[in-house]
């Protein structure tokens, strides 16, 4: 078994796939900028290595595993107050996310001024929608899912809540295993989905219900894999880089319409096959030993640890860069390549510069809080 981990439950096999999931999220949207003409108002072909690598929804449900894997073997042998749980996981995400936030505010008096006319383009919704100070309230305090209105500002803003109320339901998970084992989570994760499949929530979107067997999937795998780790056993996954491999192509071959999808009761849909081989490219990493260049680990970790900011700021450099090209009426073959190499370097850079600034900051914060609270509670005993 690949073991590579620290007491903190750090995993570098996690992280290096978190940074292939942003990668698929910023290729996908880089293709969506792209594959349409901007000035001739019609659709533009791509070379079709691009389309093979169109894997953004499969990305972002390989997020929400890795989000419940990392989180129990973080947290599973921690006796963490449920407040101080929740303080670190709002200063994660929050202050990073607020700050894109109203960098994507600001930006859009900008994108209104150097846009071609409205054509109904992929890039131009979250860019030109109207929205109220109700809806800038909604989407900073993470509930624009519930009542609110998806769609606005930054189209990936859609996963934040989403993943937010996972932590909610984080606990309920633990508490699962307790009593039913690794059955626990696969079973919250069912009736999280049936939710979804019969109606039964009041939520103005309800993708937090029919995706979160992926979370809860996620943190079986965590469980298993401590469990394993715990009573000092050893499993080897052989053909582990195979395996990761075979589930990337399978959702491409998905992607594209390749693969023909059985329509099962519960297992339905794309986004449930899509779950199912998040499971597997997981489970290869976790219990095999994926075999990569030293250079290309070291620059996926790097990628890894910057994804979330990636993920918040990548919208922004792609709406920047086909602005630019607008300008200079740059079409085709060159409008492809600045805006792709430009929104890899420049998502980079940004969000690495996040990464150090805020993000970190945030995590800083967050455990000071904690720490204090942590004091306080003793003094008073």
């Amino acid at each position: 078994m690949n073991t590579t981990t620290t007491n903190s439950g750090y995993l570098e096999q996690l992280t290096w796939l978190r940074g292939i999931a942003a990668f698929f999220v910023v290729i996908s949207h880089i293709i969506r900028a792209t594959e349409v003409d901007y000035f001739s108002q019609n659709s533009s072909s791509l070379p079709a290595i691009f389309y093979s690598l169109d894997l953004g929804t499969f990305g972002v449900l390989l997020f929400f595993t890795l989000s419940g894997t990392t989180l129990y073997i973080s947290h599973s042998n921690q006796k963490t107050l449920l407040t101080h749980f929740y303080i670190k996981r709002f200063f994660r995400i929050w202050p990073a996310f607020s700050v894109s936030l109203l960098l994507y505010i600001l930006f859009q008096p900008i994108f209104s001024a150097f846009y071609t006319e409205l054509q109904g383009f992929w890039i131009e919704k979250q860019f030109v929608t109207p929205y109220s100070l109700n809806d800038i309230i909604q989407y900073l305090f993470l509930f624009q899912n519930v009542i609110g209105t998806g769609g606005l500002f930054n189209n990936a803003y859609w996963s934040l809540p989403v993943e937010f109320q996972y932590y909610l339901i984080f606990p309920l998970l633990i508490v699962s295993i307790k009593y039913m084992k690794f059955l626990g989570p696969l079973v919250f994760g069912l009736l999280l989905y049936l939710i979804y499949k019969f109606n039964i929530s009041h939520f103005s979107q309800t993708t937090v219900f029919m995706l979160g067997f992926s979370f809860c999937g996620g943190v079986t795998i965590g469980y298993i894999y401590k469990q394993l780790i715990s009573n000092g056993k050893t499993f080897k996954l052989n053909f582990s880089t195979i395996l990761l491999l075979l589930s990337f192509i399978a959702a491409s071959l998905i992607s594209n319409g390749v693969i023909k999808l059985p329509d099962y009761p519960i297992i339905s849909g794309i986004w449930n096959w899509y779950i199912l081989l998040s499971f597997i490219a997981v489970i290869a990493v976790l219990f095999g030993k994926v075999h990569l260049h030293s250079k290309v680990k070291k620059l996926l970790n790097i990628c890894g640890n910057i994804s979330y900011s990636a993920y918040l700021f990548h919208n922004l450099i792609i709406a920047a860069l086909i602005l630019f090209c607008i300008q200079f009426k740059i079409a085709n073959e060159w409008l492809l390549f600045i805006v792709f190499t430009g929104t890899l370097i420049g998502t980079y850079y940004v969000a690495n510069f996040s990464f150090t600034y805020v993000e970190s900051k945030g995590i800083s914060v967050g455990r000071k809080i904690c720490s204090y609270l942590q004091g306080s509670i003793k003094k008073a005993l």
